[in-house]
């Protein structure tokens, strides 16, 4: 395991010093690159990442210090450490392209001390997918701050998505994969953490928090149906992108506070055909993606819009993003309606079940969440009341809970149709 390690890190230097002295299609500069994807294929058998740090001045490959430096692996840490990069990720699924890609930007980066952020930024807008860059000293953070950077990180990138297709221009699908992919490792490793920060509403950006929570809701409601990480994603991404085509109708349609006229609720239902063209200019997003865009709002009764014909197929994962929408829909406060507590949000849902919703998703849906969802308001055998943080793995209730000091816990902020 170690000669491999040291081998991934070899390979790249190696490729990195000779991007400097030949043509980036010279042998030189391709082989190394192939045999650093080589080396790195063994290792993900049973692990679906490899961290690559400096610390202390030395070179760290998951934890395995390299002390004999190249004059190659010298450049590498010093373009590393010149950019601004503490910290390099390389995920299960990473392909020569992304190392390729990787290895170009350090040698054509020429900004030094430059933000994690921004870095990130640009290797997504080159279509690195399975390179991830990070800070070290976020080793020291708990679950709570790191769901909390992911979720940001997803809410700016609808925002430029939605804010690029207003303005005629074409959204980054990379920069959306790669949100949805972190956010489905969060999701994995601390599920309530991500599920807590679907429940903090914004009246103001609704669009956008809504966007971000059926994404989330909708990565739990798959990994709790064991989907393949490939198809999770995939459900992830429509899930984050399935209201993109709203941005083709009129702000103020969508605004609108009232109920809707027959006309204008005609034209809300153009918006899952308008998404489907969206994506399909978009570049990373997969045809099965735009097909659940395109149908989270043909029903399970099929029912819905836009209308299937009777030997139209859908896409199961379709009605995965139908109850994630729901339930991030009825649990908002929005000018025309109240918002639900989750519980009751529920049993809005098992009503629906069968009807507009595929039973057996809003069963799975409730598992995902517990059978306390978090967020939920409690009383105690003690008398005491206080609010749901967390639950135990497989839906079972946990102790784990938040004390409210006035006694009286948490008031829900004070529910139109689901469109």
């Amino acid at each position: 395991m170690e000669n491999a390690i040291a081998g991934v890190v070899r390979y790249l230097g190696a490729s990195l010093k000779n991007r400097g002295l030949y043509p980036p299609t010279h042998p030189l500069v391709r082989t190394p690159v192939e045999k650093c994807r080589t080396e790195l294929a063994p290792i993900f058998t049973d692990r679906s990442e490899l961290a690559l740090t400096v610390s202390d001045g030395t070179l760290v490959l998951e934890g395995v210090p390299i002390f004999q430096l190249t004059s190659s692996l010298e450049l590498f840490m010093a373009r590393l450490g010149a950019i601004g990069l503490p910290a390099v990720i390389f995920e299960r699924g990473v392909s020569v392209e992304d190392i390729e890609l990787f290895v170009r930007f350090l040698h054509e980066t020429k900004e030094q001390g430059l933000p994690i952020p921004e870095i990130k930024a640009r290797l997504a807008r080159w279509g690195v997918t399975h390179i991830r860059v990070t800070a070290t000293e976020e080793e020291g953070k708990d679950d709570f701050t790191f769901a909390r950077e992911i979720y940001g990180n997803a809410l700016n990138v609808v925002v430029r998505a939605l804010k690029d297709v207003r303005n005629g221009k074409t959204p980054d699908g990379a920069e959306t994969y790669r949100a949805v992919r972190e956010m489905s490792g969060m999701v994995s490793r601390n599920r309530d953490a991500m599920l807590a920060l679907t429940l903090i509403k914004n009246f103001d950006t609704y669009t956008y928090n809504h966007s971000v929570n059926v994404s989330v809701l909708s990565l739990a409601v798959a990994e709790t149906l064991g989907l393949p990480e490939n198809e999770r994603i995939g459900v992830g991404v429509a899930g984050l992108l399935h209201d993109v085509g709203k941005t083709q109708l009129a702000l103020d349609l969508i605004r609108k506070p009232g109920t809707l006229t027959v006309e204008e609720f005609e034209e809300i239902k153009k918006h899952p055909e308008e998404g489907y063209a969206i994506l399909g200019k978009m570049t990373h997003i997969q045809d099965s993606t735009r097909s659940v865009v395109r149908e989270h709002h043909m029903r399970f009764d099929r029912t819905g819009y836009p209308r299937p014909e009777p030997e139209y197929r859908m896409n199961p994962h379709s009605n995965v993003i139908a109850v994630a929408d729901c339930f991030d829909a009825l649990t908002t406060m929005r000018s025309y309606q109240k918002a639900s507590t989750p519980q009751q949000a529920l049993v809005i849902m098992r009503k629906l079940a069968g009807k507009s919703l595929d039973p057996d998703l809003v069963e799975l849906l409730e598992r995902s969440l517990g059978v306390y969802p978090v967020g939920t308001m409690v009383r105690l055998s003690t008398m005491e009341v206080g609010i749901v943080t967390g639950n135990a793995d497989g839906g079972r209730a946990s102790r784990r809970w938040r004390s409210c000091s006035t006694g009286r816990g948490t008031r829900w902020p004070p529910r139109r149709g689901w469109t």
